[in-house]
């Protein structure tokens, strides 16, 4: 997703301690762990939603075709019988 090397994670790991300092820094990691979770946890939930109703809508589909095939199935015997 980020292509991040490893001098890049160092630069923003010592802009980071020199900004929060050492006590707060790993509060504020903390934190930031917790909301990216968050947010994972939410984004995969539309995902699944999105997943879930597009199966949805196949099976909408495939009911509608098994639905007309057996009527025209019953028209044919209907008109056979008569």
């Amino acid at each position: 997703m980020f292509d991040f090397g490893f001098w890049e994670l160092a630069l923003v790991l010592i802009i980071s301690l020199i900004v929060l300092g050492p006590e707060r820094l790993p509060v504020f990691a903390t934190q930031l762990g917790s909301i990216l979770k968050k947010i994972k946890d939410f984004a995969n939930g539309v995902k699944n939603s999105i997943e879930n109703e597009s199966r949805m809508k196949d099976l909408k589909s495939i009911i509608e075709k098994q639905k007309d095939e057996l009527s025209k199935f019953e028209d044919t015997i209907d008109s056979d019988e008569k």
